[in-house]
Order: C-alpha cells, then sequence, then structure tokens
C-alpha cells in the first residue's frame, strides 16, 4: 500500500514558515463565508439577527459573533512552526483564544473552525498544545450546553464528547502530517546530498579518466620523441652530410637526396608538433585564463605566431572538470589548426561572464574544404562540451582560414543521469 507521505504532495503541507498551507487557506476563507452565509439566512429565516432559541442576552451573541473580525485579521500574521518568535506565538494564542469565543455561535461550521485551530496549535504548540486546544473547545461546548434551559445536562456532556473526539482526530491527523512532512523534509535533503555527492564523483572520475589520458600522452609523447624523433633526426643529419659529399654524382641523384632530406625535415617538424600536442602542459600554480594564455604561448614555440586575449573575472571556486573542458577545448583547437590547418596566425579569445565561458579559436590555415565531414577530433570534441551542457560551432572565415567556438555554463542545463 503507497504511504501517505507519497499519495500527498506533503509540500503543499509544509507547515513551516510564516504562512499556512494553501489548503488551510481555502479551508479557512471557505469557513469565514460560510459562517456569515449561514447567519445572513437564518437571520432572514428567523425574523431577526439572534436566533430565537438564544437563552441569553442578545449582545452576549453578538459579542462573540464578533470575535470573526479578530480572527480573520489574526489569519494572514500566524506562524506555523514551533519555532516561531514569541510575538508571532502571542499571534497565534490570541487567535485560538478568538476561536473559542466564536465556536458557540457558528453553527454547522464550528466542525471547520475547530479542526484549523486545533491544527495551528499543535503546528505551534506541539501535541501539548492540540490537547489544550481540543479540551477547550470540548469544555465551552459542554458549558453552553449545560447553560440551554431546555437541554438535558447529558445530552450537553454527549455533544461535548463528541466534540473532543472529533478534535482529537484532527490532532492525530495534524500530527501524523507534520511528522510526514519532516520526513519527506530528510528525504528531499539526503536526495540533494546523494545528488551533490554524485555529481562530485562524477568530476573525480572525470579527472581521474584525464589523468590516466594524460598519462598515456605524455607516454606516447615520449616514445615519439625518443624513438621516431631520433630516427628522423639521424636521418637528416645523414642525408645533409651526403648531400656534402656526393657533388660528384649526378644530378638526379643529388635532387634525390634533397628531396628525401627535406621530406625528412618536415616529417620531423610534423613529429614534433605531434609531440607538442600530446604532452600535457604543466599546469602546477596555473589555472583559468593564466593556463590557457601558457598553452597558447608553448604552441608558439611551433614556428606559428599566437594572440591571446581574455576579458571577464575567472571564477575562484571555478568547477574543475569544467575548466579541464575548457583547457582541452583550446588543446584540440590549437593542435587541430596547426596540423590539419597549417596555419601560421592563431588567435585565441577568452570571455567569462556570470553565466558562462566563452572560447573562440580562429586560424589563417586552409580552413575546410568545400563537403568535408567533421573529424574524430570535433566529434570528440562536441560530444565533450555537450556533456557540460556546452555547444560548439565550427566556422570557415570568410578571409580563410577556421574557427571554433564554445559556449560552456557554469551550472548544466541538463539533469544528471
Amino acid at each position: 500500500m503507497t504511504p501517505l507521505s507519497e499519495r500527498l504532495d506533503l509540500r503543499r503541507l509544509d507547515f513551516r514558515g510564516d504562512a499556512a498551507p494553501v489548503g488551510l487557506r481555502y479551508l479557512f476563507w471557505t469557513t469565514v463565508v460560510l459562517i456569515i452565509v449561514v447567519r445572513t439566512i437564518l437571520a432572514q429565516a428567523g425574523g431577526r439577527f439572534v436566533p430565537n432559541a438564544w437563552p441569553h442576552s442578545e449582545w452576549v451573541f453578538v459579542l462573540l459573533l464578533s470575535a470573526l473580525v479578530p480572527l480573520c485579521v489574526l489569519w494572514p500574521f500566524l506562524p506555523w512552526e514551533s519555532s516561531a518568535p514569541l510575538r508571532d506565538r502571542a499571534v497565534a494564542v490570541a487567535f485560538l483564544i478568538s476561536a473559542v469565543v466564536l465556536m458557540p455561535v457558528t453553527d454547522f461550521a464550528a466542525y471547520p473552525l475547530v479542526a484549523l485551530a486545533i491544527a495551528n496549535a499543535t503546528c505551534v504548540f506541539g501535541t501539548v498544545g492540540g490537547l489544550v486546544q481540543s479540551s477547550l473547545f470540548s469544555a465551552v461546548n459542554v458549558l453552553f450546553g449545560v447553560l440551554y434551559p431546555d437541554l438535558p445536562a447529558a445530552y450537553a456532556l454527549t455533544n461535548g464528547g463528541l466534540l473532543l473526539l472529533y478534535s482529537l482526530a484532527v490532532l492525530f491527523v495534524m500530527t501524523s502530517l507534520i511528522a510526514a512532512g519532516k520526513r519527506a523534509r530528510r528525504t528531499r535533503e539526503l536526495l540533494a546530498e546523494l545528488d551533490n555527492a554524485h555529481t562530485r564523483l562524477r568530476a573525480y572520475a572525470s579527472r581521474v579518466r584525464e589523468a590516466a589520458i594524460s598519462e598515456e600522452r605524455s607516454r606516447m609523447a615520449r616514445e615519439m620523441h625518443d624513438s621516431t624523433g631520433h630516427y628522423l633526426t639521424s636521418i637528416h643529419l645523414c642525408l645533409a652530410n651526403a648531400e656534402r659529399t656526393v657533388t660528384a654524382l649526378p644530378a638526379q641523384v643529388r635532387e634525390d637526396l634533397r628531396q628525401a632530406r627535406r621530406l625528412t625535415k618536415e616529417a620531423l617538424d610534423d613529429t614534433r608538433r605531434w609531440v607538442r600536442a600530446l604532452k600535457p602542459l604543466d599546469l602546477a600554480h596555473r589555472s583559468g585564463s593564466e593556463a590557457i594564455q601558457a598553452l597558447t604561448e608553448a604552441f608558439g614555440e611551433l614556428g606559428i605566431t599566437t594572440d591571446f586575449s581574455a576579458t571577464g573575472p575567472w571564477p575562484e571556486e571555478m568547477d574543475g572538470e569544467l575548466e579541464l573542458v575548457a583547457y582541452r577545448f583550446v588543446q584540440e583547437a590549437l593542435t587541430n589548426a596547426l596540423r590539419h590547418g597549417k596555419a601560421e596566425h592563431v588567435k585565441v579569445t577568452v570571455h567569462v561572464t556570470g553565466e558562462g565561458i566563452s572560447l573562440a579559436v580562429a586560424d589563417n590555415g586552409q580552413g575546410r574544404a568545400e563537403g568535408t565531414v567533421e573529424g574524430f577530433g570535433i566529434t570528440a570534441l562536441r560530444e565533450r562540451l555537450t556533456t557540460r551542457g556546452g555547444t560548439l560551432t565550427v566556422i570557415d572565415r570568410p578571409e580563410g582560414g577556421f574557427e571554433l567556438c564554445a559556449r560552456i555554463p557554469f551550472a548544466m542545463e541538463t539533469a544528471m543521469p
């Protein structure tokens, strides 16, 4: 069987703060209207405002009914939590006394009025407050029943006992709802803590994965530098020596040697670019725009000119995963411009706002051939940005070259799976 706390939207019955839950607000004002309407109908039917069966003076009836005014005035200011300050608790006491005074002249509207008063007494003063309020309603009911001359005392006592049972039932329901609301709030707090822990775990897993990838890239860079790079350097030197000592050979052979040395030089330069692209930059004591600027300047050592500009303050409490995504975007874009675009100049722009980070890497290289499909690097970069709620835009510049633009929001738009 589904628990009550799951069948009800307990957030609508959250008995905390300075305002009553929505359901009780509707019930209160409906009760006020009902009291006025019923009293008007009965007055017209009996020909007088005070009921004919009223055993006391008319001014007593009017005085009791006038308690409706402070009841309506105090209602918007009622507290609904036990930690309310003394001033607010005094307002609650005045409201509860007014409800007790009004109850004898409310006819059938007494039942919702009793329920509302007991609900407030239970929220502000606990179970003891609800019991006291229930006892007061029952005692007043018995008192006015005994004072009716034609009403047997046993009837008055029975009627007061039934009202007490009704009041205790309301008290039981209220304590159950308050307990269920507390459990629901605690559950929401635990779910929020779990979600935060999940988010931190995802960030930690991402960083561990990134560390493993960076370590593998470093290993590959060392292998290329120590093996392929060494061999190409040796071949280039040998070809250069051979070219200087074979002047007697035919012109075609010398041309082939020059061509071989040129191709070896290009292969060596390309290998060095790969080593630089694979080797992660040491980010010790660097973060944010400073790290991206250092990365941009490092690529400038590979024979291209670079330009870096940054606007907006980098947040001090930046999410580490988001910062890493921004860094890797610039690294991948610079590598792409160097390796595929054959660019001679690259401009990196970083713009930080209160909503997120905008990054742009523009080069003066070859751009894309018409009909070219996005490569693996761009596709992987787009997927990585999407996981952070970001976007990637690929632009062919009219003046020639290629531009990658990324937008990474600080708060993820998509929910965590």
